[in-house]
């Protein structure tokens, strides 16, 4: 393999973990996990179909795990090693819809986010699901909704 094409397999794969390890499952791929926006976004649409098959046994094989040292190459740590007030997961109060720049959807711990992307995401309605918010090195706080693989860059509410 040719030395631009490890940096972007290694890149992609470290980004991955990073973003999949929060909804990791042993049984689905890279695909299934991410948005088609995640997926294009860090260029894992441009990895061979047996670097992306390599990829995904490899995801399966350590349970959506980040290879040792990611951190230290500034890839975020997943979910379950992040400090205390760096993830919040509680029931979202009301209905979810989706959102658009500048919705506020409020937790049932107290906590209220406000989403900064420009793109909306339209849901089907949903009654209350979890919502579950991590503090990311790369990309500040992000968003997401159990049952969606959409995520959303967000902000405390005032």
């Amino acid at each position: 393999m040719r030395g631009s094409t490890r940096a972007l397999v290694l890149t992609a794969a470290l980004a991955a973990c990073a973003l999949t390890s929060a909804h990791a499952d042993d049984t689905s791929s890279l695909e299934e996990r991410m948005s088609y926006k995640d997926f294009t976004r860090l260029g894992l649409d441009k990895l061979s179909p047996e670097q992306l098959k390599g990829l995904n046994e490899w995801m399966k094989a350590h349970g959506g795990a980040c290879p040792p040292g990611a951190a230290a190459v500034g890839v975020a740590p997943a979910a379950g090693a992040a400090a205390a007030g760096d993830h919040y997961s509680a029931k979202l109060i009301g209905e979810f819809k989706g959102w658009e720049k500048g919705t506020v959807l409020r937790l049932a711990d107290g906590t209220a986010w406000e989403v900064r992307d420009d793109e909306p995401f339209i849901a089907h309605s949903a009654g209350s699901p979890v919502i579950t918010v991590d503090k990311s090195l790369i990309a500040g706080w992000r968003l997401s909704v159990a049952g969606y693989n959409e995520v959303a860059r967000v902000i405390p509410a005032k």
